[in-house]
């Protein structure tokens, strides 16, 4: 049974996680990001030890996850019809499932430094090392990142085409240990920390102060194409009643035409899943006669999420996105590739018999590799539904290496489950990193908002209210060239790694020639 010292560790835990959620909850906030160890560390100084490191973190990560997702609350009650007692025991349940994540890095930095002479320092190294390290390793829920707050500061952001989200989540974490240090200590280490911090902070705004007009140059120089957006806003109720299915694509279609005569777009998109009957696998054409898209004025060409469907296999059902030139062609299918485990896939359905009889299928089917269709003369990344906020597979959908990347990133996503609430902005957030990470303009097409355009430099160019109809044309850009990041990927974490388990070495053999042992 823990302790009350313990649950003392853990209730202020907490109330230093909740402030760093709110730096991407409520908006881009990073001065809550870069103040976020400085917390962290008075706490773990404060009860030094491995298990009190591990309670402080366990509840920074509880009230991070719980402040961050309070939206499952709303989302349990209305399609899972939990009572109101329910679902918040649940939401409360996966918080601290989730907040193990810090738990256990708080838990590294405190072996780290068993036996030192100087576990002030240690500290301050190890914990942003220790962080950066899990959250790149272990699976969330709904990934975002210690600093997917920074395009808040879009200047320091620019950064992340050198090392992507683990990069900005060490300089940030560095920046403000270094400050925790630089107010703590007095005479050459204050100094010292405090010229690190400056430098952490300086430099990659420097960095990103020079690299936007570099960027926004290459945009202007490069071909431009200009992308429609249908936000429809279909509620998810009447979204899954077939009995509207007509008016829904009549919706769509009329919304398309009125688009297409104002804005002359070259590329139209509909949102994940708008097409509202499933198209067969393997169609050249689109639907004919009243299912048909190109109808009642539309010309296309159109970039649509629909489920494909194969006839003679009932659990052959894909989450696609189709593209269909001016002709009523299929020119191209992209198929999601991660799917949303419980939304779209029943998670040990091939291992666990009980689930196979309640399941017959065990979901949707995964796609092999990101989508990269060639429509409208150009090459655009298809990334489904929440693959937005997963750097590494939109780094997959840039082809590494390739000949012909693609020129242009589109997302399509319907986020009506989570109502109007935090985590259609916060989807949209953490989706721009993606922007700057690979130097592509990102276009979202969202059933009910957020729907936006934002340029390869991370700005929101344009950006939809929730839950109100909508329609836009953003000029976007077909950009050439491969940045760091997405050549070589993540060497940051790996690292990261490194140093942890040269730290634990060095504390193993400190201990074993008479270091001292925490206690807690």
């Amino acid at each position: 049974m823990p302790s009350r010292a313990a649950w003392g560790r853990f209730g202020l835990g907490a109330l230093v996680g909740a402030p760093l959620a709110c730096s991407v909850t409520f908006g881009a906030l990073p001065a809550l990001g870069f103040a976020f160890p400085l917390g962290a560390l008075a706490l773990l100084e404060r009860a030094p030890g491995p298990r009190a490191g591990f309670a402080t973190g366990w509840g920074i990560g509880f009230g991070c996850n719980v402040v961050a997702f309070h939206w499952i609350v709303g989302l349990l009650e209305t399609f899972a019809r939990f009572p109101t007692v329910a679902a918040i025991a649940v939401t409360g349940l996966l918080a601290l499932a989730q907040g193990l994540l810090p738990a256990f890095a708080c838990w590294l930095i405190e072996t780290a430094a068993l036996g030192t002479a100087r576990p002030r320092r240690l500290r301050v190294l190890a914990l942003p090392v220790a962080i950066t390290a899990v959250f790149s390793l272990a699976p969330t829920l709904f990934p975002w990142r210690f600093a997917s707050s920074a395009v808040g500061w879009l200047e320091w952001a620019q950064m992340a085409e050198l090392g992507g989200p683990p990069l900005l989540d060490l300089a940030m974490l560095g920046a403000g240990a270094a400050l925790y240090l630089a107010a703590t200590s007095t005479g050459h280490p204050r100094r010292g920390a405090a010229g690190v911090a400056a430098l952490l902070l300086a430099a990659p705004a420097i960095y990103g102060a020079v690299r936007l007009p570099q960027v926004r140059a290459s945009r202007d120089a490069a071909p431009p194409i200009r992308v429609g957006v249908v936000q429809p806003n279909i509620a998810i109720l009447d979204k899954h009643d077939r009995r509207q299915h007509p008016a829904h694509l009549r919706l769509l279609r009329a919304m398309t035409s009125e688009l297409e005569a104002e804005g002359a777009p070259d590329l139209t998109l509909w949102p994940e899943t708008a097409y509202p009957f499933p198209i067969r696998r393997g169609a050249e054409r689109e639907p004919y006669g009243r299912s048909g898209l190109l109808r009642d004025g539309v010309r296309g060409p159109l970039l649509v999420g629909a489920i494909t469907q194969d006839p003679d296999d009932r659990c052959g059902r894909w989450n696609s996105a189709l593209a269909i030139d001016r002709e009523g062609r299929i020119v191209g299918v992209s198929d999601k590739v991660e799917l949303l485990a419980f939304g779209e896939t029943v998670p040990l359905h091939g291992i666990l018999p009980p689930l196979r009889r309640y399941f017959p299928c065990p979901g949707l089917r995964r796609g092999h590799e990101p989508g990269v269709l060639t429509v409208a003369g150009a090459r655009v990344g298809v990334l489904n539904c929440y693959e937005d906020v997963l750097a590494e597979h939109a780094r997959a959908a840039m082809r590494p290496g390739s000949d012909a990347p693609p020129e242009l990133l589109v997302n399509l996503t319907n986020d009506a489950w989570f109502g109007d609430g935090r985590e259609p902005h916060l989807h949209q957030l953490v989706a721009r990193g993606r922007a700057i990470e690979t130097r592509r303009d990102l276009v979202r097409a969202v059933n009910t908002g957020v729907s936006s355009h934002v340029d390869a430099t991370g700005h929101t160019v344009i950006e939809t209210p929730t839950f109100e109809r909508a329609r836009f044309v953003a000029d976007a850009r077909r950009l050439e060239g491969e940045t760091f990041w997405v050549r070589h990927g993540d060497l940051v974490t790996p690292a990261c790694l490194a140093w942890l388990f040269a730290f634990a070495l060095a504390a193993r053999r400190r201990l074993r020639y008479g270091g001292p042992s925490w206690r807690s």
